[in-house]
């Protein structure tokens, strides 16, 4: 029985009679042989380590997963399970959709632009009814003969319908799956995706031929607003959820024909304690940011494509100060704060060059608006001189950068067609490295924080720029280390005296930097991973009269402690 999966599995495969069905055939077939199909409600970390699997997990509650790889599979299988109608009845989509297009008027067309979702449910639910269901003619004020069809059917259709015109079609279960970070489809064939626990993984959903490829990015790209052509045949763009979508369309530009990739970003982003408990940095390298953007020091975060360098910018915007004005400039909008006082902007592609706004356009306006911090989502070329320019002005800029050492962030600063001058490097404070790195431990690709260096200046005589690298991961033990007290420019020169702390006691900051590793741990222990509710507990700490003076002694961490206990 496939009931053997565990109590979990049976509430929901009696809600859901396609899982039910789906586990019988999984469990009698050959392919998945040797390897127990198992049910998991949620997946955990630990299950990284697995070189083989073959389980399901849920979705939603009619949308699974099931996953599965064999110890000598080269990728894992990601099949989604849906409730969706068998080939013979296909059918019904067209007849549905007849009958929903015969009952809408002006008004309710107004009202599907304001409430596209609710609109749609409420029509086809006019229009289509389950076997036995009671018509009279007060309920049913369509006065056209609706739809009886068995409840699996009725089911089934109502899931397509909405797939289809509210959702992303095929692409629905990897879209609601938490679990996915990529979604690429290379043109004919299978679309793979990258999984936060398994990897990289192929799928069963595919595109057989290049009308029905083709059709599709049509659609994908015409309900978001940025229609793709063979005239127009690259489009980036952010999906209705905030995941971003880059599009090569028809066979000029690409070999193999048209091609998509999803990033996908979720409306919550993870948390710096997050971050620290998957070991993408430690509790002192988080405490250590947090005393430089709670000082106003400009960051760049650098590292090689799909390397977390946006996650890791939406994880430590909560130490910047809860009552400051935060200004984000990006092409898609993928940075999320969550102080109040906060300027959302985003740059626009027009036909023409008039009608454009470059993130250029948007930094410069943003120095207009007094801003205590500007983040700019990425910097690429010009814009690059304006957030020096910022720098210089007293605004503090945070944003990603393309370089994979310090060496390689020179260069391209200074180069075209950024073209910084070289006496205006030290205006950028502190610069995080990261990448996408093999860990010892499980073997798979993590990413970690590699370095954090401290620019110094330069040198007028060797020409060389000097900075310190602060914190360094170290490949053998994947454990962070920290250069230890009096290596560190920035706080004993910068930090210290904004503390108010004379030259000769400026080493005591070292004790602030160990009192907010304390607080980060703690939170930890405490299990607090939602992003805003350790951004809340931050701010409980910032707005504290008592820990305006921090200092490392007993009464100042058990204060921390009853604050960070407290409702």
């Amino acid at each position: 029985m496939v009931y053997e999966l565990g109590a979990e599995f049976g509430e929901y495969a009696v809600k859901a009679p396609h899982l039910h069905e789906y586990a019988h055939k999984a469990r009698s077939n050959s392919e998945f042989e040797g390897i127990p199909l198992q049910f998991k409600k949620s997946l955990s970390q630990d299950l990284r380590l697995l070189k083989k699997f073959n389980l399901i997990y849920p979705v939603s509650d009619n949308i699974f997963i099931h996953v599965f790889k064999g110890a000598r599979d080269a990728y894992g299988r990601y099949c989604p399970i849906e409730s969706r109608l068998p080939p013979d009845k296909k059918n019904l989509i067209g007849k549905a959709e007849e009958l929903i297009a015969s009952i809408i008027n002006e008004e309710i067309a107004q009202k599907i632009v304001e409430k596209r979702e609710k609109i749609l449910i409420e029509l086809f639910e006019a229009v289509v009814k389950i076997e036995g269901s009671s018509t009279s003619p007060s309920k049913n004020k369509t006065r056209i003969a609706p739809l009886f069809l068995p409840k699996e059917t009725y089911e089934q259709l109502k899931y397509e319908i909405l797939t289809d015109k509210i959702g992303m079609g095929p692409l629905e279960p990897m879209i609601k799956d938490v679990y996915i970070e990529d979604i690429s489809c290379d043109g004919i064939g299978p679309v793979f995706l990258e999984h936060k626990i398994f990897g990289s993984m192929t799928t069963t959903i595919e595109f057989k031929n290049e009308s029905e490829l083709d059709s599709f990015i049509v659609k994908m790209c015409e309900r978001i607003g940025r229609p793709v052509s063979p005239r127009r045949p690259i489009v980036d763009a952010s999906l209705l959820d905030g995941s971003r979508l880059n599009v090569v369309f028809g066979n000029d530009v690409s070999r193999r024909g048209s091609n998509f990739t999803i990033r996908k970003f979720t409306k919550i982003p993870l948390s710096i304690t997050q971050l620290v408990k998957f070991g993408t940095l430690d509790a002192r390298m988080a405490a250590y940011i947090w005393m430089m953007l709670e000082s106003g020091m400009s960051i760049f975060i650098c590292g090689e494509t799909a390397s977390g360098k946006t996650t890791t910018l939406n994880a430590i915007t909560v130490f910047i100060r809860p009552d400051a004005k935060v200004i984000t400039i990006e092409e898609t909008p993928e940075v999320y704060i969550p102080h109040p006082n906060w300027v959302s902007e985003c740059s626009r592609s027009g036909e023409s060059e008039a009608s454009s706004i470059e993130l250029f356009d948007l930094l410069k306006s943003a120095l207009r608006q007094r801003p205590n911090y500007i983040i700019v989502g990425e910097i690429r070329s010009k814009e690059g001189n304006v957030a020096f320019q910022a720098i210089q002005t007293g605004h503090p800029v945070i944003s990603t950068f393309h370089a994979a050492s310090m060496q390689k962030l020179i260069q391209r600063i200074t180069g075209d067609p950024i073209n910084i001058p070289a006496a205006y490097i030290d205006n950028l404070n502190v610069v995080l490295f990261q990448s996408s790195v093999k860990s010892p431990k499980t073997g798979k690709f993590e990413r970690r924080v590699t370095s954090i260096c401290e620019i110094i200046g330069i040198d007028p005589v060797e020409k060389s720029y000097n900075f310190i690298e602060i914190f360094s991961w170290d490949p053998i033990t994947d454990a962070h280390t920290f250069r230890g007290v009096g290596n560190s420019y920035l706080l004993e020169y910068k930090v210290a005296p904004m503390k108010g702390l004379a030259p000769k006691d400026a080493r005591k900051i070292y004790n602030e930097l160990e009192l907010r590793t304390y607080i980060i741990k703690k939170l930890i222990e405490l299990n607090i991973f939602n992003y805003y509710d350790v951004y809340n507990a931050l701010s409980k700490i910032h707005e504290n009269p008592y820990l305006a003076d921090m200092t490392f002694d007993n009464y100042t961490t058990k204060a921390i402690d009853k604050i960070l206990k407290s409702d």
